[in-house]
């Protein structure tokens, strides 16, 4: 069957119609995101709580968009040349306004040691975990109240920095 130029042009418009539309779709659905995620920042305490003790934070919420039902936001923090602390809350999300609703479980925490960081052919594969534990929003509550002194809630956190510690961290953020 032979196919005349006119209708070349209109099968070929009509793909490149579906791909932007497709991709202008994707774009949307990261705008949104991001607008969500900010909602969660103003809205969820923890998150400012953590970076105001900490520094700066990387915030993200789970299954996006992916089904009904509440979706698991976290935030992570990286500091003191060691340790990462990151919170875990179940939140409703109002997909028409891109905002955090409200948070439906309590928040989780952990903070994690890093021992020492993995090298293969010099350069930084992963970490060794030397310690972790795990608390609930009371001994948040009350590490926030002693301004972030962990010994107020039982936890070892040393004054020792990880040399390239940095550099780990920036492998940790950078997209995947």
């Amino acid at each position: 069957m032979k196919t005349d130029s006119k209708t070349f042009f209109f099968k070929r418009a009509f793909v490149l119609l579906l791909a932007l539309l497709t991709l202008t779709a994707c774009h949307d659905k990261m705008v949104d995101y991001k607008q969500t995620v900010r909602s969660g920042i103003a809205t969820l305490p923890w998150p400012k709580e953590m970076e105001a003790l900490f520094g700066e934070g990387d915030h993200a919420i789970t299954h996006y968009a992916f089904s009904p039902g509440p979706k698991d936001w976290w935030t992570e923090i990286h500091f003191g040349g060691r340790y990462t602390l990151t919170m875990h809350v179940d939140v409703e999300i109002d997909y028409e306004k891109n905002l955090i609703v409200k948070y439906v479980s309590p928040p989780r925490f952990s903070l994690v040691e890093v021992g020492s960081l993995v090298r293969e052919n010099g350069e930084i594969r992963g970490a060794k975990i030397a310690d972790q534990w795990f608390f609930d929003e009371m001994r948040w509550k009350k590490l926030v109240e002693a301004k972030g002194d962990w010994s107020v809630i039982g936890l070892p956190v040393k004054n020792s920095l990880i040399p390239s510690f940095d550099e780990y961290v920036k492998i940790c953020r950078a997209p995947k």
